[in-house]
C-alpha cells in the first residue's frame, strides 16, 4: 500500500478565518525544487497576498518557476519558464463553494498544490523549444542541426516533380 505524501503547498489559514474582513497577509514562497503531483518545478518562487473576504480567502500574486520539457524541434531537454498569476478565491466554509471551486477545509488548511498544478499546465507552451534559434533535426537523416551539419541534399525534389526539375535544368 502506497501512502500519498502530504503537500508542501498546504498552509494553515485557521487563524486567518477568524480575522475581520479585509485583513490581508503577504506570503512569500521560495522552494528550490518541489513536486506538485506529476510535475517537478524547480524553483518555485514568488509572492502572493491572502485577503479575508466574506466568502473565504482571496489570493492574488505571481509565482515563477521553470519546467523541464522536450524541445519539439530537436527533441533535447528544454527549460521552460512559467509565470503563474494567482487570482483565486478559496471558499470557506467548504460547503458554500460552487462545484469545482477551491475551498478551505474545516480544519483551516488550504492546499495550493491543485491550483499550482492547474496554472502550470495552462502556462506550459504547446510547442516548447530549447532556444529561439533551434534548428531542429534533419528531416532526412535525423541529425541534430544544432550540433553539426548533415550531408543531405539541401532541397530534395519531390519525385512527382522530377520531370519539371529536368525541364528547368535543360534550359540552363
Amino acid at each position: 500500500m502506497t501512502s500519498k505524501r502530504p503537500s508542501r503547498l498546504r498552509f494553515n489559514f485557521g487563524f486567518f478565518l477568524e480575522a475581520s474582513l479585509g485583513t490581508s497577509r503577504t506570503i512569500e514562497l521560495n522552494y528550490p525544487t518541489i513536486q506538485v503531483e506529476d510535475l517537478t518545478l524547480s524553483p518555485l518562487a514568488g509572492t502572493f497576498t491572502a485577503t479575508r473576504t466574506s466568502e473565504g480567502v482571496y489570493l492574488s500574486g505571481t509565482l515563477n518557476s521553470t519546467l523541464i520539457s522536450q524541445c519539439v524541434r530537436c527533441l533535447e531537454e528544454a527549460t521552460v519558464p512559467i509565470a503563474m498569476k494567482l487570482d483565486d478565491l478559496f471558499y470557506y466554509p467548504a460547503h458554500t463553494a460552487p462545484q469545482g471551486e477551491y475551498s478551505i477545509g474545516e480544519d483551516g488548511f488550504m492546499d495550493l498544490a491543485p491550483l499550482v498544478r492547474e496554472l502550470t499546465v495552462l502556462e506550459t507552451p504547446i510547442q516548447p523549444i530549447c532556444r529561439p534559434d533551434c534548428e531542429g533535426l534533419c528531416m532526412v537523416c535525423g541529425q541534430n542541426l544544432n550540433e553539426a551539419d548533415c550531408r543531405c541534399e539541401a532541397n530534395p525534389i519531390d519525385p512527382r516533380m522530377s520531370a519539371l526539375q529536368q525541364l528547368l535544368n535543360s534550359k540552363d
